[in-house]
């Protein structure tokens, strides 16, 4: 019997084809991209603020309006900070060549008394090493300026929020959907976003004391790896290196085992105790969402993946018809 009913690996199949040319789409355009997503996750992580003060009899302009000022403050603050610490740095760049090339001489020395001949190929390039850190520093003074538009972005998204449920956002509809991967999303930003945060306070704590040069810059990092699994390693590199050019190997280890530690206690220990059930995605998910968006938009991705990934959950039974459950 006929049926001009289409058959479910048609359906997929079309999906796929769809989701493919998205993500196609995404990836040639991942700078506008990113930057469009950062701020809508950012504005939807304050956006219980406009709700709250709604709820307590303010209106909904003023409610907007003292969630944006405060946004905006906070955001600048932080860019003038950020800012800083990237000219200290760059302008230290001279002193860090100077010293990874004498690091470099006595480590062939002391390899060259033990009959040791350390190959000119393997051998790092302090000239090319520190040229790269200085582009880097560079490149993140001029992409500051993107920040102030990510706030401006933040104000608008939150203007465009609507504050309370609709009558047709009833369970199983698009709407309701959509709310609920926000609620979600929230949750992941604001446990993660909190304990991130006292992370990054002691890691800052430590390189302060340490004299870790650039310490501020290092703790955003830690705080911003603190959304990505497994990142916390990653961001103990930098400062790590940063002491062992300025203070030598012995500070230089020891910075590591006390970064490591509060790390790994602060992602294996304390996020899983009040993470509790936790988001509904398991660890291969995780895993191949980070690949997967770190393909689509670049370094970014691994940031936006969870998020990404818990909104595509919610909305996708929506989108290829299934019932809700």
């Amino acid at each position: 019997m006929l049926t001009n009913e289409p058959s479910p690996l048609l359906r997929y199949v079309l999906i796929g084809a769809g989701v493919a040319v998205i993500a196609a789409a995404l990836k040639a355009a991942a700078s506008t991209a990113n930057l469009i997503l950062v701020s809508a996750l950012l504005a939807a992580t304050l956006y219980p603020m406009p709700v709250a003060l709604t709820k307590r009899g303010m209106k909904r302009g003023p409610a907007i309006a003292l969630t944006a000022i405060l946004a905006v403050a906070g955001g600048v603050l932080l860019i003038l900070v950020l800012a800083r610490s990237l000219n200290g740095l760059s302008e230290n760049v001279p002193a860090y060549k100077a010293s990874m090339a004498t690091q470099m001489d006595a480590l062939s020395e002391r390899l060259a008394a033990r009959g040791i001949s350390l190959d000119q190929a393997l051998k790092p390039d302090p000239e090319r090493f520190m040229n790269a850190v200085g582009r880097l520093a560079r490149a993140g003074l001029s992409s500051l300026g993107y920040g102030l538009f990510a706030l401006v972005l933040i104000v608008l998204f939150l203007i465009e929020f609507p504050l309370f449920a609709s009558a047709e956002s009833g369970p199983g509809t698009l709407r309701y959907r959509l709310d609920e991967a926000m609620r979600l999303v929230r949750r992941f930003v604001g446990l993660n976003g909190t304990i991130g945060a006292v992370i990054a306070v002691i890691d800052l704590v430590l390189m302060l004391v340490m004299g870790t040069d650039a310490a501020v810059l290092w703790a955003v990092i830690c705080f911003l790896f603190a959304f990505v699994p497994f990142g916390f390693i990653l961001s103990a590199i930098p400062p790590v290196i940063v002491t062992l050019l300025e203070h030598g190997a012995a500070r230089a280890g020891l910075l590591f085992v006390l970064f490591f530690t509060v790390n790994f206690i602060g992602d294996n220990v304390i996020k899983p105790k009040y993470m509790g059930a936790g988001l509904g995605l398991s660890p291969l998910v995780i895993i191949l969402s980070l690949m997967i968006w770190g393909v689509v938009l670049g370094p970014m991705g691994a940031l936006l993946a969870i998020p990404l990934t818990l909104t595509l959950k919610q909305i996708l039974p929506v989108l290829t018809g299934e019932k809700a459950a």
